[in-house]
């Protein structure tokens, strides 16, 4: 019968502690090669901005969606249309209210392959006090090395998708009926991410 001596057990301790399960990657979005935008009709224009200022947590292994995740949090005060007026009456309570809503966010529940390289993520989006559950396609591009940092590992991923800004609140609905601002906001992600331990 063998001994298990206080140096194998301290072994072991070890061991379990610094394991990485292979499933659940762990990702850092890279801010400065990701980018959330939109576009919305304006009478017969089409007006585009982006959001600068957002974070999240990605985690995600193709091989074990159960254990993956998309969360995101997006700050309303940084929305850029490239015209501070405007960008100014955005934040203001006849849209985004961001003084009371600081804050977007999009918690993910359940991500599912579609095919090929097409998936596609249940969860909770809110925005200022409403929360709708959404389910969002997406593509992963794959993994890579870094062409610059072989040793940094870089996924990448895109969606595209629409929301009805009025039913998250967005405006009462005024601008809208006098054919000035649309209720259909498309979106664009595109999000490049780095290997974490």
């Amino acid at each position: 019968m063998k001994r298990f001596t206080i140096t194998g057990f301290l072994v072991l301790i070890l061991s379990i502690t610094t394991w990485t399960p292979a499933w659940g990657n762990n990702w850092t979005i890279d801010a400065n090669h990701s980018t959330i935008q939109f576009r919305i009709k304006h009478i017969f224009s089409t007006v585009f901005g982006y959001f600068p200022d957002f974070d999240g947590t990605i985690r995600f292994d193709p091989e074990h969606l159960d254990q993956s995740k998309f969360d995101f949090t997006v700050q309303v005060k940084t929305i850029n249309t490239a015209i501070a007026k405007r960008d100014t009456h955005l934040r203001s309570d006849d849209f985004f209210a961001a003084d009371k809503y600081p804050v977007m966010t999009f918690t993910s529940s359940k991500i599912t392959h579609k095919q090929g390289n097409t998936y596609e993520v249940a969860g909770t989006m809110t925005i200022k006090d409403t929360a709708k559950n959404m389910n969002i396609p997406f593509v992963f591009h794959g993994t890579a090395p870094s062409p610059v940092d072989k040793k940094q590992m870089v996924a990448g991923f895109d969606t595209a998708f629409s929301l009805d800004r009025l039913a998250f609140g967005v405006g009462d609905g005024k601008f809208f009926k006098m054919g000035v601002v649309g209720d259909v906001v498309d979106v664009t992600i595109s999000v490049e991410a780095l290997r974490t331990p």
